[in-house]
């Protein structure tokens, strides 16, 4: 979240005046979905539930403290309605750090899962529809780190300073004549750093991060070549690499805890060790099948796709590697959800918004988020010099994605 803030909300800004009225879970599903497109509270009822009587007067208390504002006046399409106001928004919401305490855990817990119920909404239309790997050089990643206060603050900055940055290219394109080749990127941008259930030990335990580095090796971070991301793009390949990637795993674990045949994952593993993902970093006698020995895997680098490595992919297995990282990153935040640690922090960062950048600021936002994947391991390793006890540290799970957006008449109910 943004640095504490003293003055009253400016054009992403919530002060902490009408922060508790604006969390209700409603008036922010609301402020979401106006803010994609113009909508009444008939046509909000219809496509995301509520009551009508609740939902319109959210609407009216909404553009009363100026978020939104009646933009057009129509005759009311159910039987006996008189006029119907369609709603726009005027500006977006962002809670800064003094406005967001001041919010129970309860209602933060409740604003945070109706924030997350309007993103993956537009990630199931955009999925749906095909545009969420339409551009070869999306970026979707999530990674899971442990940091210390100082690591967590720069973090939280980083992102907000991105947030930042899309709104102002939105602003500024709109603020001047287009031409007629100007190219119009509806893009949906989504961030997130929060709190992970796990121990920061076991995140950190047998990991990549703890392995010295190759001086060439990019902060642990290698390309993958197109031969190698369309072995990688097996379901249970890539579900391994994730898993692995949190916490050491033998095959029968994962089996037990994830799912799959035995066989099968025993050989994705090795097949996986053998490219260079994963090392066998434990032996034990006794393992679950027939008392032999049940080797603990680690991962030893993370798989990055570069923007020509992904044009290179079929759309068909593109599609399909998006659908388990975006799998594995929604059950990490479901995780988080139930163990209530999710908004244990008060300046975790949880945003999304919906612009139309050129390409340019496509690009420039593609190459920031970019280098934030790349710069998470340097952050994770100055945190471990820094601290004496890792249990200090925050267990953080960073969430990137910049999509091109579904067309505005698409959208799904949850």
């Amino acid at each position: 979240m943004a640095a504490a803030s003293t003055k009253e909300p400016t054009a992403f800004g919530i002060s902490p005046k009408t922060a508790k009225a604006v969390a209700d879970p409603w008036r922010l599903r609301i402020l979401a979905e106006v803010g994609a497109k113009p909508l009444s509270p008939s046509q909000f009822v219809e496509q995301f539930g509520g009551e009508l009587t609740h939902v319109a007067r959210c609407f009216r208390q909404l553009a009363k403290w100026g978020y939104i504002e009646v933009a057009e006046e129509r005759h009311g399409r159910r039987l006996g309605a008189a006029v119907e106001h369609v709603y726009r928004a005027m500006r977006r919401a962002h809670f800064d750090a003094s406005a967001w305490e001041d919010i129970s855990l309860g209602l933060r817990d409740s604003a945070s899962r109706s924030t997350l119920s309007a993103y993956q909404q537009r990630v199931k239309a955009a999925l749906q529809s095909g545009t969420f790997d339409l551009e070869p050089d999306r970026h979707l990643s999530w990674d899971a780190i442990a940091l210390d206060g100082t690591a967590w603050v720069e973090l939280g900055e980083r992102l907000d300073e991105i947030l930042a940055s899309v709104m102002a290219h939105e602003a500024m394109r709109a603020g001047r004549s287009q031409k007629v080749d100007d190219e119009a990127i509806p893009t949906i941008v989504g961030l997130a750093a929060f709190r992970s259930p796990e121990a920061p030990s076991s995140l950190l335990k047998g990991a990549y991060r703890q392995l010295p580095r190759h001086p060439n090796e990019l902060d642990g971070i290698d390309p993958i070549g197109p031969e190698l991301a369309k072995a990688l793009s097996n379901r249970w390949r890539c579900q391994i690499i994730s898993e692995v990637g949190i916490r050491p795993l033998s095959p029968s674990q994962f089996v037990e805890e994830v799912g799959g045949s035995m066989t099968h994952i025993s050989r994705c593993f090795r097949d996986l060790a053998e490219w260079g993902f994963l090392e066998v970093f434990e032996e034990r006698n006794g393992g679950r099948r027939g008392g032999g020995v049940e080797r603990i895997y680690r991962s030893t680098r993370r798989p990055y796709f570069d923007a020509p490595t992904w044009e290179a992919l079929p759309q068909v297995v593109r599609a399909g590697i998006s659908q388990f990282v975006l799998t594995t990153y929604f059950a990490r935040v479901s995780e988080a959800l139930e163990a209530g640690t999710f908004d244990a922090e008060i300046d975790r960062h949880l945003s999304w918004t919906q612009v139309v950048i050129d390409r340019a600021a496509w690009r420039e936002t593609g190459g920031a988020l970019d280098d934030v994947l790349v710069w998470l391991p340097e952050l994770e390793s100055q945190s471990l010099e820094r601290t004496e006890d890792v249990e200090d540290l925050i267990p953080t799970t960073v969430g990137l994605a910049a999509f091109r957006a579904a067309p505005k008449s698409q959208t799904f109910a949850d």
